[in-house]
């Protein structure tokens, strides 16, 4: 009889209880909206330090570092959005849209897009003038983080 590598057994098992279901879930799902949510809000400070570069408050190195760290994450984002934490699953608490889950295919391509701003925008820290920092970092925000934000987030209430 074939032996499976220890490790085997234990995503056998895991996958099983996702599969299966428990009444943890519910509070797995939390977990995955905060995680999420934290995530982002990292997102935004990385996107702050690179703003302040731009305005001569940060330095180039603090930059370098921030746009690093975005283009490290973004492969990581879609993970973030596992099912059933919608905001029509998790009113109150999420904040994203079904949308997310039934235009995969546009979500998936505005990470992309994201992505691609950020690589244009390591390349102006790099070697552009801190003028054209700020103006990379507007499209950025206006067509990267906007653009997923306006098709797939609700606001939050004020």
């Amino acid at each position: 009889m074939a032996r499976r590598p220890k490790g085997m057994a234990a995503l056998i098992g895991a996958l099983g209880f996702l599969v299966l279901g428990s009444p943890g879930i519910a509070q797995d799902k939390a977990a995955i909206v905060k995680d999420r949510q934290s995530y982002m809000k990292t997102q935004g400070a990385d996107t702050k330090t690179i703003g302040d570069y731009a305005k001569g408050v940060a330095d180039k190195a603090s930059a370098i570092k921030a746009i690093d760290d975005l283009l490290a994450r973004n492969p990581k984002m879609l993970a973030l959005f596992a099912p059933g934490t919608s905001t029509t699953d998790m009113p109150g608490v999420s904040y994203a849209k079904p949308a997310i889950w039934t235009d995969k295919d546009h979500f998936a391509m505005t990470i992309s897009t994201l992505h691609d701003l950020e690589v244009k925008e390591a390349a102006l820290i790099k070697t552009g003038t801190p003028a054209e920092v700020g103006a990379g970092l507007a499209e950025l925000g206006k067509n990267g983080c906007g653009g997923c934000h306006a098709a797939f987030r609700e606001k939050k209430p004020e």
